[in-house]
């Protein structure tokens, strides 16, 4: 079987590891496996570094890019592509031209967001001309089933993270940004994400005052980047927090990043599953996130983590206060998540699951 794996993100971000680790795991079960993306992308760089059949740089100028869908559709036909599997919204427009053109292959599309899409009878012709639409999660399974997408073309297959890379690692992660250890005698509270709106770092830095009146030591750490960098740094000088709620930046060892924290909050708006919570259960680390989107299939309220309602500083602010001043549940709660973890959202089960879907379009037994 031969796969062309499309993203043509500039960046790298959760949807580009997970096409990693999917691509990864094609090539050493065997499969032939190509990959295309943006000129000098770091999905390109990166996935480029595995022992790929072939590489289709593009100039992906948009979601109607006429000549990046014809140089997709004579790849097709010049490589026999079985299967074309779009990681992103733009490929997922070009994938179906291609095909079209080609008149070869099957596209498959994975789905990572917790919104529906806009209505319109281009949208409606978009979300219907994939042979499948691969859901990353229930929630996003349901959107679209509401929304319109037959059941015949929808399929879940959980997101997944590599447990593996966090055994045997040492709390070395603050020697990548300027902040002293030994300033830090209290609680290390932590988040990863993206700084950008449905993140809602806005909210999580809200509930730090009625934190700081319990454990006046706490510190809050937000690993990421993004566009509201400099809006949230004015709202933690606004509010007096500079000497406790840091911004560090770009992460680059988020498993080192991760083994420091005593806590981890994920406070988003919305989120397709986020993966960062399966980050931290791998690393034993108790969680507490938003009931946004796919969240609730990770964290089980008082089973695998604490669930608080999207953008409620006070409840966000309680949860925070009862891990600390109960830490014997909140380690019974980080052993359900680990066990939790490795059942069901293993990278092997995410692979797995992306090839039924690929065997099932080609008629083949797994």
């Amino acid at each position: 079987m031969n796969l062309l794996h499309l993203d043509e993100q500039r960046g790298w971000r959760g949807g580009e590891q997970q096409a990693y680790y999917l691509i990864r795991g094609l090539i050493e079960a065997g499969y032939t496996v190509y990959i295309s993306g943006r000129h000098r992308s770091e999905f390109l760089n990166r996935v480029s570094e595995l022992p790929v059949a072939g590489i289709l740089p593009l100039p992906y100028l948009n979601e109607w890019d006429f000549i990046s869908a014809v140089r997709l559709a004579q790849y097709l036909r010049n490589h026999q592509i079985d299967i074309i599997h779009a990681h992103t919204s733009h490929t997922h427009t070009l994938a179906c031209l291609a095909q079209r053109l080609a008149r070869h292959g099957r596209v498959v599309v994975s789905r990572r967001v917790d919104f529906p899409p806009r209505p319109g009878r281009i949208n409606r012709w978009k979300y219907s001309a994939p042979d499948c639409i691969v859901a990353i999660s229930g929630c996003i399974y349901e959107i679209l089933r509401q929304y319109g997408v037959s059941d015949d073309k929808l399929r879940l297959v959980h997101s997944a993270i590599d447990p593996t890379r966090f055994t045997n690692l040492e709390n070395n992660t603050f020697n990548e940004y300027d902040i002293a250890k030994d300033k830090m005698s209290g609680p290390i509270l932590g988040n990863v994400a993206a700084l950008a709106p449905h993140k809602d770092q806005a909210t999580l830095i809200e509930a730090m005052p009625e934190v700081l009146t319990i454990y006046p030591d706490a510190h809050l750490l937000i690993a990421g980047e993004g566009k509201l960098r400099n809006e949230l740094e004015k709202k933690i000088t606004d509010m007096g927090l500079q000497d406790n709620i840091h911004l560090t930046g770009f992460i680059k060892d988020i498993p080192g990043f991760l083994k420091t924290l005593d806590v981890f909050i994920l406070s988003s708006k919305e989120e397709g599953l986020g993966t960062s919570v399966l980050d931290a259960m791998a690393c034993r680390v108790p969680v507490i996130a938003t009931d946004a989107g796919g969240i609730p299939e990770m964290v089980r309220h008082h089973e695998t983590g604490l669930l608080v309602p999207v953008g409620n500083t006070k409840m966000l602010a309680e949860a925070i206060i009862a891990v600390l001043q109960d830490p014997e549940s909140a380690k019974l709660r980080c052993e359900n998540a680990y066990r939790m973890l490795h059942e069901q959202f293993s990278v092997q089960q995410m692979i797995d699951g992306n090839l039924r879907v690929y065997n099932e379009l080609m008629g083949c037994q797994p």
